[in-house]
């Protein structure tokens, strides 16, 4: 993880940084009711689209011009509402935790990828059965449960998780498997 990797993230974040701040905070539940307040407000944007029942078509055009649209505003919103001089090193620094917090997740992405094409060209027979296999179980799966409601589930732990660890449930209550993920990013950072 170099300086100029996170200067590069800071720098693309730098219109949204008091909102990114912001994020984090209400992610990493810095008061006892943002996690009551992430898992309602993703179930309401849920329900509003289920109720709604847009096609694939219209509910990908809405989310687009919903992007493109706070891709415009936040900037310029961001430096009326929030002047330069409210900024403090205090959020500097939590800025910069949060970039390299996003490098490392960037970085962790790419080393399963390069593990699993590793593991393609070492191993084949095993990676295609067990490759088959998985994707047999997700399969099944989707056949039980909306393609909706799984998105909704994935979403929902992927908004919790940042509060779970910076809490320490994750370590609590899944220590096994840390232990096993901080092991093999251990013995990534050595190679």
């Amino acid at each position: 993880m170099s300086v100029s990797e996170v200067g590069d993230i800071k720098h693309k974040l730098s219109g949204w940084k008091e909102l990114v701040v912001m994020a984090d905070s209400v992610l990493a539940w810095e008061k006892e009711y943002y996690a009551a307040l992430v898992s309602c407000t993703l179930t309401f944007i849920f329900a509003v689209v289920w109720y709604m029942d847009p096609s694939t078509l219209t509910l990908l055009s809405l989310m687009g011009e919903i992007a493109v649209l706070l891709d415009y505003a936040v900037p310029r919103l961001q430096a009326k509402l929030f002047p330069d001089s409210a900024w403090t090193k205090d959020n500097e620094k939590k800025l910069d935790q949060i970039c390299q917090e996003l490098l490392f997740v960037k970085d962790g992405a790419w080393r399963v990828v390069g593990l699993l094409l590793g593991y393609k060209h070492t191993h084949p027979l095993m990676f295609m059965a067990v490759s088959m296999v998985g994707l047999f179980l997700v399969a099944q799966i989707g056949a039980m449960f909306s393609g909706f409601f799984l998105t909704y589930l994935a979403l929902l732990v992927v908004v919790m998780i940042p509060g779970l660890y910076r809490r320490g449930f994750l370590d609590k209550y899944c220590s096994g498997l840390m232990l096993r993920f901080q092991e093999f990013v251990k013995a990534k950072k050595l190679e």
